[in-house]
């Protein structure tokens, strides 16, 4: 069943009525209405249509709240005379008639502010409006089989660039991490947290604080090599008991074997170690930034052979990636 043949039918939104009344309602038609209306608004936002899972979610009446601020502007001049918040409301009339634009606008009082609009996609999208669709995801985990985690996605409005993060969104990444770890089933009393490189650093540092009783912070400084990557000088190991409980954090996973490399330099060094992995960022296969399994990511090969004993995700995005804030490497 296709995206636009669902129970929502029946009482569509009347963004979904306007779109077919102007033949508008296939992704690749919308997209190239879109960009003609960019290009007058606002030239910088070319290309920043939605992806093709997000536009059939505003059709589908189920969206929480609104979409991004660009989105609302591009879509309020697509078509003229209606406001978001209009555009995302029940549709009482028939599928083929469609609405004129209510005069709301000249109906509001003058010494009325008009409603402040929350700009969200997704129950958790107020932080900086970056956080997209939250989901279940099932990872591996060494002692009782897959465990359940939950995710968010990161949509990118700019499809092709890197989608700088900013603080509150890498914030609450490591707190959905911090309460992934507590939720595991038992106590994790880890010996060390590594971070690799700055971004993996400062993700350690608040997770060691937070959840594991400050225990001592390692350090990977990743240089990058021809063929791959190899450990700086710089790294830092701190000593440990026998069978050590150790997690590594790391800011993304995309495609290459950076993970495997590093763990490998860990178990070398502490052979008898309890390894976790905790990453902010997991990259999926394709141009949906969610992952709707945990074979969808792009480095899911990797990680598997790492055979860490739990794994930790924060969010997952869609190529090209992330970057954290103050670009921290």
């Amino acid at each position: 069943m296709s995206p636009d043949t669902t129970a929502q039918e029946a009482r569509p939104i009347v963004l979904k009525v306007l779109l077919r009344g102007r033949h508008l309602q296939s992704y690749r038609a919308f997209c190239r209405e879109y960009d003609k209306v960019a290009e007058k608004v606002d030239k910088s936002l070319r290309g920043s249509f939605p992806s093709k899972a997000q536009f059939y979610r505003w059709l589908s009446g189920e969206l929480v709240g609104l979409p991004y601020a660009d989105h609302c502007r591009i879509l309020e001049a697509m078509l003229p005379g209606w406001q978001a918040e209009q555009l995302f409301g029940p549709h009482e009339g028939g599928i083929e008639f469609v609405p004129e634009p209510p005069q709301t606008r000249a109906e509001t009082p003058a010494q009325e502010s008009p409603p402040q609009r929350i700009h969200t996609e997704g129950a958790r999208a107020a932080p900086g409006n970056q956080v997209g669709e939250e989901f279940a995801l099932a990872v591996p985990r060494a002692e009782f089989g897959d465990s359940t985690i939950d995710v968010f996605s990161l949509p990118n409005p700019q499809p092709g660039r890197l989608l700088d993060l900013n603080w509150e969104t890498f914030g609450l990444g490591i707190e959905r991490l911090g309460n992934q770890i507590k939720n595991l089933g038992s106590r994790l009393d880890v010996d060390i947290c590594f971070g690799i490189n700055e971004a993996g650093l400062v993700m350690a540092t608040f997770l060691s604080s937070s959840r594991f009783s400050r225990c001592p912070i390692g350090y990977l400084r990743c240089n990058k090599v021809r063929g791959g990557i190899e450990l700086d000088d710089a790294s830092v190991f701190p000593e440990a008991k026998d069978h050590p409980t150790i997690v590594l954090c790391d800011f993304e996973v995309k495609h290459s074997d950076a993970i495997g490399y590093l763990e490998k330099q860990v178990r070398a060094r502490y052979p008898t170690a309890d390894l976790y992995f905790a990453v902010f960022g997991a990259m999926t296969k394709g141009d949906d930034p969610r992952a709707y399994s945990f074979d969808d990511l792009a480095g899911v090969h990797n990680l598997r052979k790492a055979d860490f004993s739990a794994i930790f995700i924060a969010a997952t995005m869609s190529p090209p990636g992330i970057e954290p804030p103050l670009e921290l490497r």
